[in-house]
């Protein structure tokens, strides 16, 4: 028998393989046959495996090399074939038990021929096959060899899947999505390149592969995905994850081959000129390289066959050349050293952008390349500055000034080809400036005309990027105290003929800002030359030619008169410590000032001057002279005044009344009358006299002008940047708003009341306007009319100014009015529109003290209540609705609390008769209606919260205006205005009417006067319509508005009944009339909800609807039952709860529906509300089923928790609820009940469960915990919960380190666990007697990623490492001193990584706002923890000097966004006070070079800035 199966195999090897060498075999058959060898268990072949594969590749070789004829769809069917076998699980076993298989070279090269085809677009077989195969070859380490043991086939494979990657993604525009698995398996191959090229011993012979097939295929491929507009129909994996790897592994392959150690000497001798190298040089000919920077860059500069290639290739070469150059540093400048090497390698890469040896553009360099170059030679210039690699004093003195000379031209070279529309030209030239002041210093004169005087920069961002420029020339030759010379040229070039009215306003707030900064920095002395400067080149131009006219001469010194403006407003004013030199100085400067004003008034009085120019000079140096000289009055003694302060400023009003004045003379006027108003107001007379108090409201009527705000406003989001030189026609109506608003409580109190209506007229006529307009200006520096009224009425400015207040909300009443029929307000409340002069008064009223305004307005509530019952309406069109809701928006922002009890009364009854008697046209959209409403019962709400609300009440009945509102809705609901409703609108309508009703309620209760006859008043009221309503025989699907009736009373009597429950329990007597309210409303709450639960009306309202209204009627059963067991006296036994069995069914109803599928959020919250308040009726009547009841509970709330369909920030919404009925449960648990608690918890906290993905039941049990640990238990409870916790916080750390293996899982899993051990270390800080169990969780943070994609998650995570840290610091700060270097360690992660996220950035790499602010709350989270540290230091002075070094040694590698670095430095100041000398000392030594100037310059500016201060505080401190 075995002879004969033997001879049977036979039979079938020889008939398979001889088939398959038969040329005759047709090729379907073949393939077929392959098939069936490959899958049959009956065909044993010897060595089948290799057979097969051998065959495979020999046809597939026979048919490329056209040996043999093979049909396409047999060439496919091999290529399957072959992946088939590769993928095969039967090959894979084979390969584990040892047995050698080989596959053939030809195979790779196959391989690779295949994806150059594709790459070309002549495929004749499928891509993504090959591409299988190719992985299948590369993930077997036995099938690998074929590419690793031929480096030559793995470049080459490398190369030409750079080249198909880069194919796809240079076809942005078209369709087709990117192919995932192409980046897939370039990720692989790269990867498997690395490894092999690490391994190689020729490091000559890398190179050379590397920049001959490398280079330029994988710095295209990184281009290209780096500049890619990604689309959503682009793969979220590729998007995120793989793009961001192949460039990882692209710098690491470049970085490998191209700059490694064994190249510096070739590098040096290609670089370095022979003098450097004499001596130092050792000739290893055959061994170096022979020019490899050549051999780079004549890869990187080839040139395109189109226009379109060489534009690319332009654009590689320029992002390409810095990612070089940095790779360079990181290899061969570590330590500092080689900085010469660096510096030529620099020339070498800046000269390649298209630039001569001289720095001269060569012929072939296209204009649009600029932008890239100016892009790529700032990146390098960066990275000259953070490597440090010039050093002035060793550049002069040892290499005769090599790279100054080369700096020097490459100014020449940017100023040569001035580019002023590109903002990284100006960043250009700032870096250099950064590198040596004196590089730029020959071209002051063209960097001050080209990026400030003459700038002309109206795109934003080459603006913002000028004025850095600007900014950082300013402070470089502030700190150099060279400001005056800076200030010298300047002048200078101001002075330049040129088209000054072409020229921009030579101060932006940017520039001011910096140029005070630096002012303050300044000595006194050199802000007096400065001013000196400019005041003698104003006296050179502007006297000698005061009679002829002066043309630009005039725009010159107008210009000057400015500068010397905001110098002379900026440095440290005069006090009594200047030394007496500088005051003497000052007091001559302001006398020459002087001579030089009277002289331009002078002239205007003699009309011998009309120049339009020169009056502004006048009056801008005018206003300039005695604004500081009345300050250097003040302040020091030694000044003396000459007293003509107000001469001056009457003579300057006085001469320029007959002129035809520009808008900034005429803001100047008003700058001077304010100045003269301050003037008369700091007079020291106790009595004012008549002539005083008469020029005081001239002045303010005067700065008013209320003739110019009359003028219709045009545009009120017009912008003014807070410059005198960018007042115009158009900036001018914002500039005057701003002065009359920041000065308000000097101006208003001496206005008539025209004035003041006039006043409040224009601001509310802008803050509608505002409210109207489509954008909004909130984001601009500058300020807007709009804005600025904006801010005037959230301040509390306006609200203590009572005229003001009153005239603005009388303007407000009165714009209501506007928008409506005068008859129809007449037929409604004829007494709204009556003034109180017209009111009579009787004699009764005379009696009682009742005022005019006190009887207008009860005239008017109960003429609004008469017109309610005869159902009185004034109709409203679409436009009325519009201008009722601009005007609501400014009704809201009003303060109610500085308010006059009138003025409130009046708003009030104005909204509520709005409320009540306005009806919409038939045209009008209901929603709009709706909408209407609900913003008017929104705004009652507000008013009624603040304590002026009583006076409402003086006026009209609480219960009156409860019923009427009622009233008002009930008729609604009853008319077709609800009949086509949708559900949400109707929702939020009853949410507003709801809180207006429960704040109104709350209102009555807290005046406790007539509380209980207003509440039984409405009570009776809602349950006398109830009946009449008759909402018990409701049909759902034929009356909708009886539907909404039900609803409203379900919602207004449970609204009551809340009130009531809240206010049991203050006196026996209340408790009487409440407890018999409650009666009343929940006998009326019964049947209606109960239609409700049978179906009636239930379509439109939410889920929770139902839960809310029976959870109320629980609740005042038990205030009402336990009132009266406190009043009867009677044992707790005999407690009793009428509806317990209704309210038993709805608890098991509650549990059937809590938990099976996703539900609403508020329904699972008042659910979890209805269960604590039923468990506490169950306690209340000694249930038996109690113990049942309370593990029915918990179960459900635990699998609630646990449900897959919940997440992370539904379980966080949930936890004040479950907290809350965790604390019932747990105020008298027995053992059992917390055991099975226990049991509950061990089930969940399993940490096998993250690996088969039970997140939920994991994150339910560590919620459940943290609450828990919150609780107040029983004492034996207490007990076993801590001494079980070090258990929970392993269990705890188990789940961080494997949840953080995970990345999505961060956000779901680790954080909540971290916050749960934060609680868990605070509530336990007297109960933790372990410190190991504390030490473990520091040790578990390490595992935290801060690596999200999302800023938001890094926050979340970030913020949850800091509280365990916080929580650790605060509460076991005996831990700490053993365990700092952990604390440490973890704490610098989130120094090192905030910063890292808060590194300056390129501008497409700029993060959003949401982001900033996320990136902001993690820097303070540092600041929090430095302050911490710093304020409790006495036990951590060890750890003070390393916090600092950590801290330097971050900020060394990057250039922080200011907001950042902000928050962080001032923190770390707060560390440095704990400082000693000898830490001071020890640091100024340990550290290393470069981090040492980073600390030096921080050190400086603490002493500077931070520590004189708190000196300064403590010297003043008990």
């Amino acid at each position: 028998m075995r002879t004969e199966k033997y001879l049977d195999m036979a039979a079938i090897y020889s008939g398979i393989h001889l088939k398959l060498k038969n040329p005759r075999t047709p090729w379907p058959d073949k393939l077929k046959l392959a098939r069936f060898a490959w899958i049959s268990t009956q065909c044993l072949l010897p060595n089948k495996e290799q057979v097969l594969l051998d065959w495979t590749s020999h046809a597939l070789t026979g048919f490329y090399n056209k040996k043999v004829e093979v049909p396409p769809e047999v060439v496919e069917g091999l290529w399957s074939y072959l992946d088939d076998i590769i993928h095969s699980r039967k090959l894979h076993n084979v390969l584990s038990q040892g047995k050698t298989v080989s596959l053939r070279f030809t195979v790779a090269q196959m391989i690779n021929e295949r994806i150059s085809e594709c790459t070309s677009g002549l495929s004749s077989v499928s891509l993504h096959t090959v591409l299988n195969c190719c992985s299948g070859i590369l993930t077997s380490p036995v099938l690998s060899v074929t590419y690793t043991a031929n480096y030559e086939l793995l470049v080459e494979l490398l190369a030409r899947l750079c080249g198909l990657s880069s194919m796809q993604l240079r076809q942005q525009k078209c369709e087709e999505p990117l192919s995932l698995k192409v980046f897939e398996v370039l990720l692989h191959v790269l990867s498997t390149y690395l490894t092999v090229q690490k391994q190689q011993a020729n490091s000559n012979r890398v190179f050379s592969q590397v920049t001959s097939k490398l280079l330029q295929p994988l710095l295209l491929l990184r281009h290209l995905l780096n500049t890619r507009v990604w689309t959503e129909k682009d793969d979220v994996k590729i998007r995120q994850n793989l793009s961001k790897e192949i460039r990882s592994k692209v710098d690491a392959v470049l970085q490998s081959a191209l700059f490694i150690s064994d190249h510096l000497q070739s590098y040096k001798e290609e670089l370095l000129p022979s003098e450097d190298e004499a001596g130092a040089r050792k000739s290893h000919a055959g061994k170096g390289l022979l020019g490899p920077v050549k051999m780079i860059l004549s890869k990187l500069c080839v040139q395109g066959d189109s226009n379109e290639e060489r534009v690319l290739f332009y654009a590689v070469k320029s992002n390409s050349l810095p990612l070089l150059f940095k790779f360079a540093l990181d290899s061969f400048c570590k330590g500092g050293e080689h900085k010469l090497v660096a510096f030529h390698l620099t020339t070498k890469l800046i000269t390649a952008l298209g630039f001569t040896d001289e720095l001269d553009i060569e012929k072939t360099f296209s204009a649009s390349n600029w932008g890239l170059a100016l892009l790529a030679l700032e990146h390098l210039l960066n990275f000259c500055l953070a490597g440090d690699i010039y050093n002035v004093a060793v550049d002069k003195i040892q290499h005769k000034e090599v790279q100054f000379n080369f700096y020097r031209k490459l100014a020449r070279l940017l100023f040569n080809n001035a580019q002023v529309s590109i903002p990284a030209w100006y960043r250009c030239l700032k870096s250099l400036l950064t590198l040596n002041h004196h590089i730029l210093e020959p071209d002051l004169d063209e960097l001050l005309s080209a990026v400030w005087v003459d700038a002309d920069n109206t795109e934003i961002r080459v603006r913002k990027a000028s004025e850095a420029l600007v900014s950082a020339v300013l402070q470089t030759y502030a700190k150099l105290r060279q400001l005056p010379k800076l200030f010298e040229e300047l002048l200078d070039v101001i002075c330049r003929p040129a088209a000054d009215e072409l020229r921009p306003g030579l101060l932006s707030v940017t520039i001011q800002k910096s140029l005070s900064q630096c002012l303050l920095d300044t000595p006194p002395s050199q802000n007096l030359e400065i001013c000196w400067l400019i005041l003698k080149r104003i006296q050179s131009y502007l006297l000698p030619h005061m009679g002829e006219q002066m043309g630009d001469l005039a725009l010159k010194v107008f210009t000057m008169s400015l500068l010397l403006n905001a110098v002379l407003f900026s440095f440290k004013t005069l006090d009594n410590s200047t030394p007496v030199p500088i005051a003497k100085q000052t007091q001559n400067l302001m006398d020459e000032m002087l001579n030089v004003v009277t002289n331009l008034l002078k002239q205007f009085e003699e009309n011998l001057v009309t120049e339009d120019k020169i009056l502004d000079v006048a009056l801008l140096l005018t206003h300039t002279w005695v604004e500081v000289d009345t300050l250097f009055q003040i302040h020091c003694f030694r000044y003396t005044s000459q007293h003509v302060t107000t001469s001056l400023v009457e003579r300057a009003l006085k001469n320029v009344e007959d002129h035809d004045i520009s808008p900034l003379v005429k803001l100047l006027q008003k700058l001077l009358a304010l100045h003269k108003l301050k003037i008369n107001l700091l007079k020291s007379s106790t009595v004012t006299s008549d002539e005083d108090s008469t020029n005081r409201k001239l002045l303010a009527q005067f700065i008013v002008s209320r003739h110019e705000l009359s003028v219709q406003l045009n545009n009120t989001d017009q912008i003014w940047d807070l410059q005198l030189c960018s007042i115009n026609s158009n900036t001018y109506m914002p500039a005057h708003w701003f002065l009359i608003a920041s000065n308000f409580p000097l101006i208003v109190p001496y206005l008539a009341q025209k004035d003041i209506s006039k006043l409040a007229d224009f601001m509310l006529m802008s803050l509608l306007e505002s409210f109207g307009a489509s954008g909004n200006n909130l984001e601009n520096t500058g300020v807007s009319v709009s804005l600025i009224s904006r801010q005037l009425l959230e301040s509390q400015v306006i609200c203590e100014l009572p005229e003001m207040y009153s005239a603005l909300i009388k303007c407000i009443i009165k714009a209501f009015f506007a928008l409506l029929d005068a008859s129809h307000v007449h037929l409604i409340s004829p007494s709204f529109l009556k003034p109180c002069a017209e009111i009579s008064m009787d004699v009764e009223d005379r009696e009682t003290s009742v005022t005019p305004s006190l009887k207008r307005l009860k005239s008017i509530s109960e003429e609004i209540l008469n017109s309610i019952k005869l159902r009185s309406s004034i109709p409203l069109s679409k436009t009325q609705i519009d201008g009722f809701l601009s005007l609501l928006k400014v009704t809201r922002i009003l303060n109610g609390y500085a308010m006059t009890p009138e003025d409130y009364s009046e708003v009030f009854l104005c909204l509520f008769m709005m409320t009540v008697c306005v009806q919409c046209d038939e045209s009008v959209e209901l929603s709009d209606a709706i909408e209407l409403l609900r913003e008017l019962f929104s705004v009652m709400t507000a008013l009624l919260m603040v304590t002026n609300s009583i006076a409402i009440l003086k006026i009209i009945h609480g219960s009156s205006l409860l019923e009427a509102t009622m009233t008002f809705l009930f008729a609604r609901c009853s008319e077709a205005f609800l009949r086509d409703v949708d559900g949400p609108t109707w929702l939020s309508l009853l949410q507003s009417v709801q809180d207006f009703i429960q704040t109104l309620i709350q209102l009555i209760i807290d005046r406790k006067s007539s509380m209980c006859i207003n509440l039984e008043k409405f009570t009776s009221f809602m349950v006398k319509s109830n009946s009449v309503a008759g909402v018990l025989t409701v049909d759902a699907e034929k009356s909708k508005g009886g539907l909404c009736i039900l609803q409203l009373h379900l919602v207004t009597l449970s609204t009551l009944c809340k009130e009531l429950i809240v206010t049991l329990g203050k006196s026996k007597q209340l408790d009487e009339t409440l407890t018999h309210l409650l009666e009343m409303a929940t006998s009326v709450i019964e049947p209606a909800i109960q239609s409700v639960l049978m179906g009636k009306g239930s379509g439109v309202l939410r889920q929770s609807f139902s839960v809310e209204v029976v959870t109320v009627m629980l609740k005042s059963e038990l205030g009402r039952v336990c009132h009266l067991v406190q009043r009867s006296s009677e044992e707790d036994g005999l407690v009793k709860i009428s509806r317990m069995s209704f309210y038993r069914s709805f608890f098991q109803q509650i549990l059937k529906e809590l938990c099976p599928s996703a539900r609403p959020m508020d329904f699972l919250v008042s659910s979890i509300n209805y269960l604590c308040a039923f468990y506490t009726a169950a306690k209340k009547i000694k249930a038996e089923d109690l113990g049942e009841i309370h593990a029915e509970i918990l179960r459900s709330i635990h699998a609630l928790l646990s449900g897959s369909w919940m997440s992370v920030s539904e379980v966080k919404e949930l936890e004040g609820a479950v907290k809350e009925l965790l604390d019932k449960l747990m105020d008298d648990c027995t053992e059992e009940q917390f055991h099975l608690l226990l049991m509950i918890l061990r089930d969940g906290l399993v940490v096998s469960k993250v690996e088969e993905g039970h997140h939920n039941e994991i994150l339910s049990a560590v919620t459940l915990t943290k609450l828990l640990a919150c609780c107040l238990f029983p004492e034996h409870c207490s007990k076993a919960f801590w001494l079980i916790t070090p258990q929970f916080i392993s269990t705890f750390i188990f789940v961080i380190k494997e949840s953080s293996k995970q990345p999505p899982l961060t956000r779901a899993l680790t954080i909540p666990t971290l916050e749960a051990l934060t609680v868990l270390l605070r509530q336990g800080e007297t109960k933790l007697s372990n410190p190991h169990h504390v030490v473990m969780v520091l040790g578990a943070l390490q595992f935290v990623p801060l690596d999200s994609h999302s800023m938001e998650e890094y926050h979340a995570a970030f913020e949850a490492i800091h509280e365990v840290l916080f929580a650790v610091i605060l509460c076991y700060p005996q831990v700490m001193l053993k365990a700092f270097p952990i604390f440490l360690n973890c704490f610098y992660r989130l120094v090192s990584s905030v910063m890292h996220e808060g590194r300056q950035k390129g501008e497409t790499d700029r993060a959003c706002e949401k982001d900033k602010e996320y990136l902001l709350k993690c820097a303070m989270l540092v600041e929090r923890m430095y302050t911490h540290i710093g304020s409790v230091a006495e036990d951590f002075t060890v750890m003070s000097s390393f916090m600092v070094a950590q801290y330097v040694s971050a900020l060394q590698r990057v250039t922080l966004q200011p907001e950042i670095k902000a928050h962080l430095t001032e923190g770390i100041y707060c560390v440095l006070d704990r400082c000693v000398e000898q830490d001071i000392k020890f640091l100024n030594t340990t550290l290393q070079m470069g981090v040492k100037e980073v600390f030096s310059e921080l050190y400086s500016s603490y002493t500077h800035y931070h520590k004189s201060q708190r000196q300064g505080e403590e010297k003043y401190t008990v």
